[in-house]
């Protein structure tokens, strides 16, 4: 049991590691975020982790990537951007110089109708989701059913 522990510790410490090696690697490219980018963190605990990354100022693209061309150094610019609400759209994006050869408007499938995803605002309790888990566990292992 303690080598599975030890394992499992390993596993999340490295996990754990590398994902805040990434964190900080992208945001040491990207710049760390001004203030006004964390808007959108509706998670106060989010919002404190970020502040409390160390301070990255922006590298210029165009020397981490001497051969990307200036299009593609801006649209890639424009889609890394920390907020969302700043970030390029999808259409402006297909429609940006560097893909605009890639699509053609006339030939591309459109939804008829918005999705919604009203079923993901659901006010479940915390018992609920527990039944609901359970229930669905039991698809897989029919035989623990009480």
């Amino acid at each position: 049991m303690f080598i599975l522990y030890q394992l499992s510790f390993t596993f999340l410490t490295y996990w754990f590691q590398l994902q805040l090696q990434l964190e900080i690697t992208i945001e040491a490219l990207l710049g760390s975020p001004e203030e006004s980018d964390l808007g959108f963190l509706g998670s106060e605990n989010a919002r404190k982790y970020v502040e409390r990354l160390p301070y990255f100022p922006k590298q210029p693209f165009s020397e981490k990537f001497p051969n990307a061309t200036p299009i593609a150094i801006d649209l890639v610019e424009r889609m890394l951007v920390f907020d969302p609400d700043k970030r390029i759209t999808v259409d402006e994006a297909l429609n940006h110089p560097y893909l605009v050869s890639l699509h053609e408007i006339n030939e591309e499938p459109t939804c008829p109708s918005p999705f919604y995803f009203d079923f993901e605002q659901s006010s479940l309790s915390e018992d609920d989701i527990k039944e609901l888990i359970w229930t669905e566990s039991l698809n897989f292992n029919p035989e623990e059913k009480i």
